[in-house]
């Protein structure tokens, strides 16, 4: 109904000389929201529970001929019917969905802490894609074997945010591994040591308690990886520590990271994190002032351990709840609008 309103024109295609009959949906005709709040020609309605654009515009108008008014008269629709408003069952369940197995740790950017360095995320480069599938957030287990390597659990690291501090993780994908790739207890091997490890890393990513825990953010090349493709990623590889030594340079100068081995550079920049969120849409949308909580302010004003935001999963209900009220043209102008509509884009 929507693009019958809408004339036709030629237009190749294939950007050539042959010539095709097609709908113009190059033309656009709006309506001028000072106008529409302002004359008797349009009121607010508010869209029921699951209700579609159609069956509203049955309820007013008694056809559902006139649902694609809707998009015309209100600018937050003008995406279509993914702007829609969700009903509370599907809107619970997007969220669910687009936040399975995501969990959220805050690293805060904070001061300079007693021996002058910064535990800091700033500078890491999480955000490059090329890096990206390759990059873990980590925590340290303990030793193991005789030489004392490092054990840690991991997680896959799915984006970062950098405007609110918050590295997010893959937690069905939380496991470990030890410093030397070589030493038997190893993941994978289902003996004692391997048991017992995979399950203290899934209790210790995600510590008891409030308070600080130290992380850190590695490269982790599968062992799985041959020929060329390996290659390609010990190549990336050098180049996540070369950008991690200069921000260590720069955010933690006292560090002595510049005499650091490529191989234990990544596992000795530690990260602070406060806060965690195992599901990941109760992290923050946004933060506000306690005072004035219709006062929006930053990560680094909120403080370390801030409990003065608004959930994702609120944010995103709130967002919803909000597109619920819109303008419609009220019934008995409803025929003249289509018409006008209509004779708008055809001029």
């Amino acid at each position: 109904m929507f693009f019958n309103q809408f004339p036709k024109t030629a237009y190749s295609v294939e950007n050539n000389a042959i010539q095709n009959t097609i709908t113009d949906y190059f033309r656009y005709v709006d309506v001028v929201d000072r106008l529409a709040q302002s004359t008797y020609s349009y009121s607010t309605v508010d869209i029921l529970d699951s209700e579609r654009p159609d069956t509203l515009s049955y309820r007013l108008y008694g056809t559902p001929d006139y649902y694609w008014t809707f998009f015309i008269t209100n600018d937050p629709l003008k995406e279509g019917l993914s702007a829609w408003p969700k009903g509370d069952s599907e809107i619970k369940n997007h969220i669910a969905n687009q936040y399975k197995n995501i969990s959220a740790f805050r690293f805060p950017i904070g001061e300079a802490d007693d021996d002058g360095r910064r535990s800091t995320i700033l500078g890491i480069p999480i955000k490059n894609e090329a890096y990206l599938p390759y990059l873990r957030l980590c925590k340290r287990l303990g030793y193991e074997g005789a030489t004392g390597k490092r054990v840690f659990s991991s997680a896959k690291i799915a984006d970062y945010d950098p405007n609110m501090s918050l590295i997010w993780i893959d937690n069905s994908d939380v496991t470990w591994f030890a410093e030397d790739y070589n030493i038997n207890a190893q993941v994978g091997d289902l003996g004692a040591i391997d048991t017992q490890y995979s399950a203290k890393s899934k209790v210790d990513m995600f510590y008891s308690g409030t308070g600080a825990s130290d992380f850190s953010v590695q490269f982790i090349i599968p062992g799985n990886i041959e020929g060329p493709k390996l290659a390609a990623a010990r190549a990336l590889r050098k180049g996540f520590i070369d950008e991690l030594r200069l921000a260590a340079v720069r955010f933690k100068p006292n560090a002595f990271f510049e005499y650091y081995p490529d191989d234990i550079l990544d596992a000795n920049y530690t990260l602070t994190t406060t806060q965690y969120w195992k599901d990941g849409s109760l992290a923050p949308a946004y933060y506000y002032d306690a005072i004035n909580i219709n006062e929006e302010i930053t990560e680094y004003t909120a403080g370390p351990e801030a409990s003065n935001y608004v959930s994702i999963y609120d944010d995103m209900i709130e967002e919803n709840d909000a597109r619920r009220s819109i303008k419609a043209t009220t019934p008995q102008y409803i025929e003249s609008f289509a018409r006008e509509f209509k004779k708008l884009l055809n001029e």
